[in-house]
């Protein structure tokens, strides 16, 4: 049986749409996470129990903060964290306009080797690197924050870029 000449111009058509399409909507998902997995969320440290951070090292390695996004990497480590009932929080800014950095953890075997002798793979998370855009007039200074239950473990480094 013949398709008609009609019937198959619009089924050439559909696929060159239908792909053109998909096409378009994967670039904009794409956009999408990459919008999302970079924007900031207010924190405001005033609505937990502040305690000393004195078992608390860390080092903030690389600072970088132009007009609309900030890059920064570092180390930090604890008594605490890692641990079941705390959690690491990467902050810029100050008072109202402190934002929340999303960051990925990174294998630091050098400070893991320096602090846990018997340690494992667990051990060499200690890294993070972040990059993300930040509200406009947000101040250089970088808050590693530790948070456990409703008590807040702090320490602040200011960039200099």
């Amino acid at each position: 049986m013949k398709i008609p000449d009609a019937l198959h111009q619009s089924l050439v058509r559909l696929k060159t749409h239908a792909f053109v399409l998909g096409i378009s909507l994967s670039l904009l998902l794409t956009l999408a996470i990459c919008h999302a997995w970079t924007a900031h969320r207010t924190f405001s440290p005033d609505s937990f129990t502040s305690a000393d951070a004195s078992s608390m090292k860390a080092r903030v390695e690389t600072c970088h903060i132009t007009p609309k996004f900030i890059s920064v990497s570092g180390w930090v480590l604890s008594d605490l964290w890692p641990g079941p009932k705390s959690s690491f929080l990467l902050t810029a800014g100050d008072g109202a306009q402190e934002v929340s950095i999303p960051y990925r953890l990174q294998e630091r075997p050098d400070i893991a080797h320096a602090t846990h002798t018997d340690g494992n793979a667990f051990h060499n998370r200690y890294g993070f690197t972040a990059i993300a855009r930040i509200p406009a007039g947000i101040t250089p200074h970088i808050h590693l924050n530790i948070i456990a239950g409703h008590t807040l473990y702090r320490m602040s480094h200011v960039c200099r870029s």
